[in-house]
């Protein structure tokens, strides 16, 4: 047999597939990292600089702390905070002298004005009366001190108070006025129902009769008669009391003082009116005295005082 031999085919090889990048977007990736690592590079600068900026300013702001003038100075507001907050605030001494003086100047003005029961009582007078025509009515009696019209809206009320300077004088207007004629008209001459009795109560049960007594002396001035009503099954007192003064003026003084918020009986807010003249002297069955003399003689010795 003849061998025949197939012609040799001389198509070459099919190429393989592959993945082939282009140069250009080689280049442009290469660029990209560059970038990239140029920003990188920009951040940590700017990083640094942040840093370095922040760190100048807290050396500065240490530096400022560390100043030793600005420092004594806090040290001394400091020190002076630290001490505020352990002392207590006391009144300066002259403030208390002040105030101790104002209150003593006021107590010998109220002690100079005439004393409970030199004030008279004139009825009837006629509503064409001046307070001129009155104190010169008067001025024959003794020296007259204040003259007082009470008046309505228009006219005269048709009576007055005139306050003469010792109660001997106000006894003695009252015997030589009474049923007087005046600008035609008769007058009513009496004693005037002035108040200078104060009511206390709500007074704490365990104090004395000497307790209660401080305390009000110690609020104003012209105390004359001190009453503490007592309870006489247990000795102690009733929660109530009364308080005679000088005057009224003595008495209205005390009665604004005792009748302020803030004021005190020991922890007691006391409750202050103006004791009933006609059942006050019944109702003070313990009354006393404070100098133990008749109630003339305490005018008196008051009067003295306020000289």
């Amino acid at each position: 047999f003849e061998l025949f031999k197939m012609p040799r085919r001389t198509e070459e090889a099919e190429p393989k597939e592959c993945l082939e990048f282009d140069d250009n977007e080689e280049e442009e990736v290469e660029e990209e990292e560059i970038e990239y690592e140029e920003i990188e590079e920009e951040v940590e600068e700017e990083v640094e600089v942040e840093e370095e900026d922040i760190s100048e300013e807290v050396e500065e702001v240490e530096e400022e702390e560390e100043d030793p003038e600005e420092r004594e100075v806090l040290d001394e507001i400091d020190a002076s905070h630290d001490s505020d907050s352990k002392s207590e605030v006391v009144p300066l001494p002259q403030q208390d002298g002040a105030r101790d003086g104002s209150d003593k100047e006021k107590h010998a003005e109220l002690l100079a004005l005439p004393p409970h029961g030199s004030e008279v009582y004139f009825g009837g007078i006629s509503s064409d009366a001046s307070s001129d025509d009155l104190k010169k009515l008067c001025e024959p009696v003794g020296e007259v001190v204040e003259v007082r019209i009470m008046l309505s809206k228009k006219d005269s009320r048709g009576y007055a108070f005139v306050t003469f300077r010792t109660n001997d004088l106000a006894l003695k207007a009252i015997e030589k006025l009474n049923k007087a004629t005046f600008k035609g008209k008769k007058l009513r001459v009496s004693s005037s129902q002035a108040k200078n009795k104060l009511f206390v109560g709500n007074i704490p049960h365990s104090w004395s009769f000497d307790d209660f007594k401080k305390a009000v002396e110690e609020v104003g001035p012209g105390v004359l008669k001190v009453d503490l009503i007592k309870d006489p099954r247990t000795d102690r007192n009733r929660g109530y009391g009364f308080v005679e003064y000088y005057n009224n003026a003595c008495a209205e003084y005390s009665r604004q003082k005792m009748t302020a918020p803030n004021f005190k009986l020991d922890t007691n807010a006391p409750t202050v009116s103006w004791a009933d003249p006609k059942n006050g002297d019944s109702a003070s069955t313990g009354q006393i005295c404070i100098c133990q003399k008749p109630a003339q003689e305490c005018y008196s010795r008051a009067a003295e005082k306020a000289v």
